[in-house]
């Protein structure tokens, strides 16, 4: 299983409470997280796009407002050595020729660690805002079918041409090709059914929000058989907001603070602007299910650390490849994440291993 962490290119943190968490969004915030998450054998960080507003706190939080995951994940690529960087890209805002030059180019800089999460939209007031016309949900994904097949056609193939409804290219060529082959990887989220078609068409990884397990299983399964159909696989991925402490006590009355301290302004905003996303927050239904970011708490990692490793273990001989975290205080746990957590789970990881040959 692959190690993951959000990126702080949106200021205001992950949590949406009035309790104190670490709320930073500044470039050289992101230059110390990136360095110590490499250092702590994390693999990848994913920077999400927002054009209006935050993740976490409320609309007047983190006035560092929101860094492009483009042009950011790029000059980090400077900075550090191994760890990959996913960027969050919304089709409506960038052409998939430009994407494709730009992302060649960041795979270049990187030396391979660079991929992309095409996020179909499901903010419609960002999009409006900015004069980009408003799409139903099934064709914005229709229009993410033709958008990743651009992509892979320029990344892979010397004159590419295709005829689309949204997209039309006529031998189409790029210089210089990515360094990754046969490109570099493809991410994507969205639970609902489109989400889970093209994902199982076009995606290398399918993001999944934070779930029980029953969920998650239910949703690789489809995915998976999908896939299958089109003689592909998936990898899969699941966002989690971690707190792992001592005890099991210590975690549930921190959680419980949380949120105790909910925002419940920023809560009503966020449910106010997500009625076009289907599938995604759908089975939230509880308070919590809003506190953290992409229903980072129903994945269940809260507990000692000893139960966080055990929950990992399970999620992971259940078909999830990629742990994507998320942190209350990033700098303080992640070091404590990696020699608490992470080594009880290779433990874990080896013992199964041994029951099952």
């Amino acid at each position: 299983m692959q190690l993951a962490v959000w990126g702080a290119n949106i200021a205001g943190g992950f949590l949406r409470t009035h309790a104190p968490q670490e709320r930073r969004g500044s470039f050289a915030y992101n230059v110390e997280l990136a360095r110590l998450a490499e250092q702590h054998g994390f693999h990848a960080m994913l920077f999400p796009v927002r054009f209006l507003g935050q993740i976490g706190g409320s609309e007047q939080d983190g006035e560092e407002g929101q860094l492009d995951p483009l042009t950011t994940v790029a000059a980090l690529s400077m900075v550090t050595e191994r760890i990959h960087f996913i960027s969050a890209v919304l089709p409506g805002f960038i052409h998939p020729v430009t994407l494709a030059k730009i992302g060649s180019t960041i795979d270049r800089i990187s030396g391979g660690r660079w991929h992309v999460n095409l996020v179909s939209g499901w903010f419609q007031e960002e999009q409006e805002m900015y004069g980009i016309p408003w799409m139903e949900h099934g064709e914005r994904y229709e229009r993410s079918k033709e958008y990743l097949q651009v992509l892979q056609g320029l990344w892979q193939e010397p004159d590419f041409s295709f005829a689309g409804r949204y997209y039309r290219i006529k031998r189409g060529h790029l210089r210089p090709l990515p360094v990754q082959k046969p490109y570099p990887a493809i991410f994507q989220g969205g639970n609902s059914l489109e989400a889970r078609e093209m994902a199982g068409r076009f995606s290398d990884w399918y993001f999944m929000n934070g779930a029980p397990l029953e969920e998650l299983q239910e949703q690789i399964w489809h995915v998976s058989q999908v896939a299958a159909g089109w003689g592909r696989k998936v990898k899969f991925a699941v966002n989690a907001f971690v707190i792992a402490r001592e005890t099991e006590a210590e975690a549930w009355e921190e959680y419980h603070q949380l949120v105790e301290n909910a925002n419940l302004q920023a809560i009503q905003l966020f449910k106010s602007r997500v009625g076009e996303a289907k599938g995604m927050w759908s089975k939230s239904v509880t308070l919590s299910d809003f506190v953290a970011n992409n229903e980072g708490f129903r994945t269940g990692l809260i507990g000692s650390y000893q139960q966080v490793a055990e929950r990992i273990g399970v999620l992971h001989r259940n078909g999830i490849d990629m742990l994507l975290t998320a942190f209350r205080w990033p700098l303080q746990e992640i070091p404590l994440f990696r020699e608490k957590v992470w080594s009880l789970l290779d433990v874990e990881a080896f013992i199964h291993s041994n029951e099952t040959s």
